[in-house]
């Protein structure tokens, strides 16, 4: 009897986590999931500070900017997104997530970025307040 509520309680959980975790109940299309940010340009210029260690991750409606670090400790910051036709939406609108990137604004900005490539290559345009053109090159992770 203790072996058969053993199994039960073990596939209850299989399911639930097999349920909640895949799309969050919703596919989001080809944004689900990490992508890398390989490189970011500005003005068309490599940004010479970018050292290949930010991860953009979609699910639902949260985004999520990670730095990895050389230690292998991570910085998290969570924001929203949405994308309308060609046009992707970040925000981060609670004061103590900020963008990392140091380019998208936070504090409730919405951060318009123009979306380019297909399939696992994707860029991303920014143009920030001061004018700036910047380009996020992500690959499917």
């Amino acid at each position: 009897m203790r072996q058969r509520f053993l199994n039960m309680a073990i596939a209850a959980v299989v399911a639930l986590v097999a349920a909640g975790c895949t799309h969050n109940n919703g596919d989001i299309g080809r944004w689900f999931g990490l992508w890398k940010v390989e490189n970011i340009t500005v003005n068309g210029s490599n940004d010479s500070n970018y050292t290949g260690n930010i991860f953009f991750a979609f699910q639902n409606t949260t985004f999520e900017q990670k730095q990895v670090h050389a230690d292998q400790g991570v910085t998290q910051m969570i924001g929203e997104w949405r994308e309308e036709g060609n046009m992707l939406t970040i925000t981060f609108p609670f004061d103590r997530y900020y963008p990392i990137d140091g380019y998208m604004q936070g504090g409730g900005e919405e951060n318009h970025l123009t979306v380019g490539g297909n399939g696992k290559h994707l860029q991303l345009t920014l143009t920030t307040k001061a004018g700036a053109t910047v380009v996020y090159f992500l690959e499917k992770y």
